[in-house]
């Protein structure tokens, strides 16, 4: 016989077994959760695709200067068509001449290396950057990252 003073006898058998309300309380705890991480993973992923773009840009650009290092709009126009989703996309050129053991740089080849023991190679080197914003403020991170990427090339000319 059960004791007037234990918590069984003061409540009915059935409340005590039953559970179809505590998943929706575990879903209403960890939803929130879920969702933060999610909507982090999505925005980094954002950034992180918008780098992948900006060093493609740079690719695309120095590629482009490599067969025609004189042509500096047609440079930065592959840089802006190397990247179609990424919005104000900046880009540099430069060009050069060294050896071609890489010794003695000379940027703007204004006068050709003149102790090189091989060939003299001129090159291109482009630098493209984009002000990546994430949809969100996250604490202890900055409001907007400059991603930045720069490819050098040899020319062919």
């Amino acid at each position: 016989m059960r004791s007037p003073l234990s918590f069984n006898a003061m409540m009915p058998h059935s409340v005590l077994r039953r559970v179809e309300g505590s998943a929706l309380i575990e879903l209403a705890l960890l939803l929130p959760v879920f969702l933060l991480l999610f909507i982090g993973t999505v925005d980094f992923g954002r950034g992180f695709f918008a780098a992948i773009e900006v060093a493609t840009a740079a690719n695309a650009a120095a590629n482009y200067g490599a067969q025609q290092p004189w042509d500096t709009a047609g440079i930065k126009a592959a840089a802006t068509l190397g990247a179609p989703t990424v919005n104000n996309l900046t880009s540099t050129v430069s060009t050069g001449c060294e050896c071609a053991d890489g010794t003695s740089v000379r940027p703007g080849c204004s006068s050709a290396p003149s102790n090189c023991s091989a060939n003299i190679v001129t090159y291109v080197q482009v630098t493209t950057s984009v002000a990546y914003t994430p949809l969100f403020e996250y604490p202890g991170l900055p409001a907007s990252w400059n991603l930045q990427s720069t490819a050098q090339m040899r020319s062919a000319y």
